[in-house]
């Protein structure tokens, strides 16, 4: 990854190494197995970081080819599918899914429980595209902290998704047999709906989720390690996935599934389906290009993506004034923040308690991922780890703090 001096994009170096102080000490300390920084301003890479290991146990350093888990930041990238579907003139944001997805025609909402039986009434207004993007229509999401008869329903149903032979088509038509937590655009809910649009994708385009992506987002990006599943000889650059113990140390995830998917020849095998929502796997380098083509407007090293406008579009607030501020079940709320389509955006930095400019904008991923884009600051960062769960100490909201005060 070509480098400048921090000095040469307005960054002092000095301060700059109060980033390198802070996140080695989460590595000292035990509390996760390695981190990799990435900051860049007006376009070029100031900063790099690669502390402690991603496999602790094999003594393989972090590195910016070292490939993560991005979970849920997988949901920046289906936003960015859609959008480019949208410009296209395929829809329109608020049309209702149902026109495409027939099986949410009749999706009912739950209300409550008379006994041991859900109340489920009809839905007063249909659930639309953009809706889906900001997780305001309601889809149950099977991990909350508050577990309601839709949440049990999908918890129940999860099982499906590590079973082969399920198409995304038919995990989606089994989702809309599930009833919505709220009525739409009336609750802020973070649940399942990156999958119903990738779905859309594929009914649109005429081609498997994974395929589009590849075609249209990642190989004209150069994202050459993104992906679904890897190649064998690409596991030694696999990070291992950790999980805290009770004393503050870390130890590796054993069960199969919190492993990265793995096939000789890198090709998702037959009946494997891919989400929305998460399960992408990516290098520092790749989400670098990502970020990169939204600082940019849409393009990147003269590949546009998508439009200046549509860029615009995705990061500004879309919520209406009665979801904000929003919150994650059990979290505190995100006060200052909007939501865009598939990004958390600033609206209050004051608010948010937060060096950041208003306008700026961020998605994260539950297992240790997040980048994040300043345009006012002209700063683009990344903070890639592996713990499970990440939130239980504030690496992102160090790291942003020590990137912010070496600004000059």
């Amino acid at each position: 990854m070509n480098t400048v001096s921090p000095e040469s994009v307005g960054v002092n170096a000095k301060r700059l190494k109060f980033m390198d102080s802070a996140m080695q000490r989460y590595v000292d300390e035990g509390k996760v197995a390695g981190i990799v920084t990435v900051l860049s301003r007006r376009g070029q890479v100031f900063h790099v970081g690669c502390y402690g290991m991603a496999d602790r146990e094999n003594a393989i350093p972090m590195q910016t080819d070292t490939i993560f888990r991005i979970w849920s930041v997988t949901k920046a990238i289906t936003a960015v599918a859609v959008l480019m579907l949208y410009e296209e003139g395929e829809f329109v944001l608020n049309q209702d899914i149902a026109e495409y997805i027939p099986s949410f025609k009749n999706t009912q909402v739950y209300t409550g429980m008379d006994g041991a039986q859900p109340k489920l009434v009809d839905k007063e207004r249909p659930i639309t595209i953009r809706q889906l993007l900001t997780h305001s229509a309601g889809i149950p999401f099977g991990f909350s902290a508050n577990m309601t008869f839709p949440e049990q329903a999908m918890q129940k149903y999860m099982t499906t998704l590590k079973q082969p032979g399920t198409e995304l088509k038919e995990l989606v038509d089994k989702f809309a047999e599930m009833p919505l937590v709220a009525q739409p655009n009336t609750l802020w809910h973070y649940g399942m709906g990156f999958e119903l649009l990738a779905r859309l994708v594929e009914i649109v385009s005429g081609q498997c989720y994974q395929n589009f992506l590849r075609d249209r987002i990642f190989e004209p990006l150069g994202m050459v390690d993104t992906n679904y599943v890897h190649k064998k000889k690409d596991s030694p650059r696999m990070s291992a996935l950790y999980r805290p113990r009770e004393d503050g140390t870390i130890e590796r995830c054993q069960p199969p599934e919190d492993e990265v998917y793995v096939t000789r020849n890198g090709r998702v095998p037959p009946g494997y389906w891919t989400p929305g929502g998460a399960g992408l796997d990516a290098t520092p380098a790749d989400l670098l290009r990502f970020a990169h083509m939204l600082y940019h407007r849409g393009t990147v090293d003269g590949v546009r993506i998508l439009a200046p406008t549509t860029v615009e579009l995705m990061t500004s607030n879309h919520l209406p004034p009665a979801l904000i501020p929003y919150s994650f079940s059990g979290a505190q709320p995100m006060y200052g923040y909007g939501h865009g389509l598939g990004v958390h955006t600033l609206m209050d930095h004051g608010l948010a308690g937060l060096p950041c400019a208003n306008g700026e904008f961020w998605k994260d991923g539950g297992a240790g991922t997040l980048f994040w884009v300043d345009p006012k600051h002209d700063l683009v960062g990344l903070v890639m780890y592996q713990l499970h769960n990440f939130w239980i100490h504030p690496i992102y909201g160090k790291a942003r703090a020590m990137a912010y005060q070496a600004l000059e």
